[in-house]
This record gives structure tokens, C-alpha cells and sequence, in this order.
């Protein structure tokens, strides 16, 4: 599913000429602050000291208010899920996202 994953950003990235940067593993923990899920991934809004960032990752159960464990692994820019009909500014994409 990792792997999935992140071969299909790759090919987005290549075939709409998207910007993205691999990740170094950097763990992040915060606080969900909005989450939904589309074409099988959960995405989720995450709070974290003085910064807000949207991730995803394989979908789980997750509510607002959860505190959540991701680790990078691609930074994308303007991605669009078709799924949910909306544009990410920034979007992280995740192995996994553990409730803590």
C-alpha cells in the first residue's frame, strides 16, 4: 500500500509537473483538527506547536481532537484528490497515521 502510494504521487508529479520534495523521515505529533477520507486514504489536518499542515496517509479511523503520530516521507504542493474534489496547497504524504 506504502509503495502504491507513493508511486502514484511520483506519477502525478511527473505527469502534471507538480513540485515535491522527498522528506527526511521527520516525526510529527499534533493534534487532528479536521479529518476526511477519499479513495481509500484518510486525510487529516494536523496541528503541531506554531504550525497547521494537511496529511495523508492509508486510511484509518481517526476524529478531531485525536492526537496523531506521522512521519514524512513526500511533501507535495497544489495536489488535488478528485476523490474529495479539492485542492491541497501543501500535502504530506504518510506510511501511516498512528493515534497516540
Amino acid at each position: 500500500m506504502i509503495a502504491k502510494l507513493i508511486k502514484l504521487a511520483a506519477v502525478a508529479t511527473l505527469a502534471l509537473g507538480m513540485s515535491s520534495a522527498w522528506a527526511a523521515g521527520i516525526v510529527h505529533e499534533g493534534t487532528v483538527l479536521d479529518t476526511m477520507n477519499g479513495g481509500g486514504y484518510t486525510y487529516v489536518q494536523i496541528k503541531e506547536s506554531d504550525k497547521t499542515f494537511w496529511a495523508a496517509g492509508p486510511q484509518v479511523e481517526v476524529n478531531k481532537g485525536d492526537t496523531v503520530v506521522v512521519q514524512e516521507q513526500m511533501w507535495m504542493n497544489d495536489f488535488t484528490s478528485k476523490s474529495l474534489d479539492r485542492t491541497f496547497e501543501e500535502l504530506l504524504f504518510v506510511g501511516r497515521i498512528d493515534k497516540k
